[in-house]
């Protein structure tokens, strides 16, 4: 059986609030900025796993959100990871009254009883905006957006993804739609 490379994800169906500051992140040296199709805030990431799990991937989502209601997320603030000093991963930040956390640790509950491996660093709401590739100056565009509320919407769904990693950057395809209550 071929494996496939997966993560379960909340898709983010409006970006245009996030374009003024992907445009001026696409112009700092050695920011590599997100493709705006594809802006999720991931759950779990699961990596390399038989295709035939999908199912038992799909069973877990359900389990994990039944009984949530959808309620609204904003996009506020640019931050990095590890941090502003040093980053490597640029992010839009998650406000949200939505269980988040909860969601996640459900997930990973679920997969460490079905046998499902998985990436398990702690769960920190966010949306991957661009990455780093050597050292960027970015005081400007920290402090510029630090604050700014760029997109807030209601999410009815949790996707089960695949991404297939291309010389040009992660090509993702969903695999699975399961919906909130």
């Amino acid at each position: 059986m071929a494996k496939i490379r997966v993560f379960v994800s909340i898709p983010m169906p409006n970006t245009a609030g996030l374009r003024p500051m992907m445009e001026d992140l696409s112009k700092v040296r050695g920011v590599r900025t997100s493709p705006m199709g594809q802006m999720h805030i991931t759950l779990r990431f699961i990596g390399d796993i038989e295709e035939d799990r999908v199912d038992d991937i799909e069973t877990a989502v359900n389990e994990a959100i039944a009984g949530v209601k959808a309620s609204r997320i904003t996009l506020k603030g640019l931050g990095a990871f590890p941090n502003q000093r040093n980053p490597r991963i640029l992010w839009a930040g998650i406000s949200t009254e939505m269980p988040l956390l909860e969601i996640s640790e459900r997930l990973s509950a679920r997969f460490k009883t079905m046998n499902i491996p998985f990436d398990e660093k702690p769960f920190r709401p966010h949306i991957t905006v661009g990455r780093i590739e050597g050292r960027a100056n970015l005081v400007h565009e920290f402090s510029r957006y630090q604050t700014t509320e760029f997109a807030t919407y209601i999410p009815n769904s949790v996707m089960v993804m695949k991404s297939e990693l291309t010389p040009k950057g992660a090509v993702h395809s969903i695999l699975r739609v399961c919906y909130f209550d």
